[in-house]
């Protein structure tokens, strides 16, 4: 197991696989580790929901694409449980994909505000 590891974080949808194969590069070219991590929110169940289930299956299949362990986390926190993830698990980088436009700072400034060692990229 490498000293860095590149963390990308996902949500449960299908477009996520381009910021998967974006950490395997950037994993690859500083001889990282890959992990991958969801952080759910919504406390609904799996079961029954078709949608959320393929998505998440699809997630998975990504990540041992790319020789990446995935984690889900449930957390109403999702910032504080990134972070705590990240410093848990040692990690160096961190990918995210594009945050939504809820009249915060983007999530990539909320993350190295909490991780500012952390180099943090949007894939």
């Amino acid at each position: 197991m490498s000293e860095n590891r590149i963390l990308v974080c996902v949500t449960e949808q299908l477009h996520c696989a381009r910021l998967i194969r974006r950490g395997r590069e950037w994993a690859d070219e500083c001889g990282a580790d890959l992990m991958v991590l969801h952080v759910r929110t919504r406390q609904k169940t799996l079961m029954g929901n078709p949608d959320i289930s393929a998505a998440l299956n699809q997630l998975y299949a990504d990540a041992r694409g790319a020789d990446a362990e995935m984690e889900i986390i449930s957390s109403p926190e999702v910032e504080k449980t990134i972070c705590e993830y990240a410093r848990t698990h040692h990690v160096t980088g961190v990918v995210l994909g594009q945050s939504p436009d809820d009249g915060r700072p983007p999530m990539r400034e909320r993350l190295h505000g909490l991780l500012p060692d952390v180099e943090i990229i949007q894939g």
